[in-house]
């Protein structure tokens, strides 16, 4: 069984309506899951862009590291999300894997408000 720490995002309109369906898919292919409630958080990119809505989730899954990045990609890119997205200010979902098992795959991430707030929460 594997364990990861999630943070999900969203700056567009109808962000949060994402933010909640996204958790919803999330919890029926893990284990197990948590999620924190939706918070706003400002931009930490130098690219001018509205606000965040985001979370974070602690699920358990079998399946492995690939199989899930893969498959939060998808839902990503589901949602709109192109590689081109981030450059133009625009994230209708942005799903990341901060920790894998005891791993921080995604130190920058671990320690900006985005995370920090959703983790205090869940903890």
């Amino acid at each position: 069984m594997n364990k990861a720490i999630i943070g999900l995002g969203s700056n567009v309109n109808g962000g949060l309506l994402l933010l909640k369906k996204s958790c919803m898919e999330i919890a029926a292919m893990a284990v197990s899951a948590r999620f924190s409630s939706c918070y706003e958080t400002v931009p930490v990119s130098s690219i001018p862009q509205p606000n965040y809505q985001n979370c974070v989730g602690i699920i358990e899954t079998e399946w492995d590291y690939d199989r899930l990045y893969q498959h939060f990609k998808a839902m990503e890119k589901a949602a709109g999300r192109f590689p081109q997205s981030k450059l133009s200010g625009e994230v209708p979902l942005d799903i990341d894997i901060v920790v894998w098992n005891d791993e921080v795959k995604r130190p920058r991430d671990m320690v900006q408000d985005y995370m920090q707030i959703g983790l205090l929460e869940l903890k």
